[in-house]
């Protein structure tokens, strides 16, 4: 009897277990978070000075079979230094009317450090950020396809005495590209260009938002988590976590893990990063079974637990970067 009991109790579980693989699901959602920039100052700045390095005469051909439309380096100044003063980030924005170097010159002008210091010191600003070049190119032959249209932008950024973005200056070379069937539609898009690569120069500098995918679970069997589920739709993180708790003294191990990944997620979700990975890890331990003999059974597939947790430690950091960064703009 003992062992028919043990038996039945064995073919109940397993069938449970099979129930639940065939109702479960993942779940996927998108969620915005702040990124840091691609290049983060050493120190504080809190004023930039804009100016444009080139004219419309000395504009770098990159391609000599290309068609060369030169953009308005005033009107390409004039939209960066918008750019800088819509973020809120700086404190003052200043533009630079005068070119740095002759009108006629061809060949791009680097910034000697003591030119840097000096106007710098003259704008009263923390850094330059200069417009190598901006142009746009077409092919003159239109294939049957379509052909491209390139814009081209090149810039740096400078600061005073030894500080920089990323040594003495960084370039910062930005390639877009459109296409387009004929002449009619190289004219309708040629006005977009500047500001949209205006759009492109000036995110590497500030913190961005960009969209993720994260994953959940969801049993269509269990009430808690398909509750659950409508409040993730609605974004009702606090309603939906109520739920996840509650599975946490089910009798099923693995709802229990799944309430646990899906408490990580609601952690990362109210920026607590470092108990969203002690969610995981407490999945994980529910993902396995030690028995009498020292030996561990793994019961549940930890593999999303494993990326996902990577992926905290690399957000984690993220946010650092990005708390650093606002705190030095203030």
């Amino acid at each position: 009897m003992r062992v028919a009991s043990k038996l039945s109790s064995f073919i109940f579980h397993l069938s449970t277990c099979l129930l639940l693989t065939s109702c479960s699901e993942i779940l996927y959602v998108s969620v915005e978070q702040m990124i840091p920039p691609e290049m983060m100052p050493k120190h504080g700045a809190s004023s930039v000075g804009v100016v444009s390095n080139f004219s419309e005469n000395n504009v770098i051909i990159v391609n000599e079979d290309a068609l060369v439309y030169p953009c308005n380096p005033d009107s390409i100044k004039e939209q960066i230094a918008l750019s800088f003063a819509e973020t809120d980030i700086m404190e003052r924005v200043v533009i630079l009317d005068s070119l740095l170097y002759p009108i006629d010159g061809t060949a791009p002008h680097f910034l000697a450090q003591n030119e840097v210091n000096d106007l710098c010191r003259e704008l009263d600003v923390d850094m330059l950020y200069c417009v190598e070049y901006a142009c746009m190119t077409t092919n003159p032959a239109a294939p049957t396809i379509g052909r491209p249209i390139n814009a081209y932008l090149c810039s740096r950024i400078y600061t005073p005495d030894t500080d920089s973005l990323s040594g003495t200056a960084t370039m910062d070379k930005k390639i877009i590209e459109r296409w387009s069937a004929d002449t009619a539609d190289v004219r309708r898009l040629m006005p977009e260009m500047p500001y949209i690569m205006v759009e492109e120069a000036i995110e590497p500098y500030f913190p961005t938002w960009k969209e993720r995918e994260r994953v959940f679970y969801h049993d269509r069997l269990c009430y808690e988590l398909r509750e659950a589920k409508v409040y993730v739709g609605e974004g009702n993180w606090e309603a939906a976590a109520e739920h996840w708790r509650a599975l946490s003294t089910s009798k099923f191990r693995t709802y229990r893990f799944m309430a646990a990944y899906n408490m990580a997620l609601y952690y990362e979700m109210t920026d607590s990063i470092d108990k969203a990975i002690d969610q995981l890890d407490f999945a994980k331990e529910l993902a396995t079974r030690n028995e009498k003999n020292g030996e561990a059974v793994i019961l549940i597939d930890t593999s999303l637990a494993d990326e996902y947790r990577k992926a905290l430690i690399s957000r984690r950091k993220e946010i650092a970067i990005v708390k650093q960064y606002l705190d030095r703009m203030q």
